[in-house]
């Protein structure tokens, strides 16, 4: 029991707060901590006001645990937002996140979700939401990534709509 309370507490001890569109730090794949603002694209918006966590964990034999964690958004019960690891860092234009990152080890046979971080979040009546991946691949840290939240669930063809918030995931270093 002991044991189990110490892996809580250093899972606890990780985790990282995001205040979308203010400055903030989320963890990497390497448990690095961002340093840029977040940001938030478009008017009318539900999460101007939100407050979201990602968590990104190396876990057994080189897979990736994944989580993202939302508050607060103005959005009705029920409402699902596409989430993924976008290849860049976020910019004052949406756009700058670039595409979704992609395992570069896999290939096309590979269902595009599991080339992908794919987190789709819904909310519930407080604008609460969670979701999480495990990819059996870890999340290339050498470079600055990104969480883009989309204004709709995730399509078969890893679209989701207009870009809503972005949190900024450091590289490992």
């Amino acid at each position: 029991m002991a044991l189990l309370r110490s892996k809580r507490l250093v899972a606890a001890s990780v985790a990282v707060v995001v205040v979308l569109g203010g400055a903030g730090a989320v963890l990497a794949g390497g448990f690095s901590r961002s340093s840029g603002p977040d940001r938030t694209y478009g008017t009318p918006n539900p999460f101007v006001e939100a407050t979201a966590t990602v968590h990104v964990v190396p876990i057994r034999q080189g897979s990736s645990f994944v989580t993202l964690h939302v508050r607060g958004v103005e959005a009705p019960a029920g409402t699902t937002f596409g989430a993924h690891v976008h290849q860049s860092p976020c910019g004052p234009v949406a756009t700058d996140a670039g595409p979704h990152y992609q395992h570069a080890g896999l290939s096309s046979d590979v269902p595009l979700e599991l080339r992908e971080v794919w987190l789709d979040v819904t909310v519930n009546a407080a604008g609460n939401g969670h979701s999480a991946a495990t990819r059996t691949w870890q999340v290339d840290g050498s470079t600055p990534r990104s969480v883009i939240l989309h204004a709709l669930p995730t399509a078969p063809d890893g679209t989701a709509g207009p870009r809503l918030a972005c949190i900024d995931l450091d590289g490992a270093g």
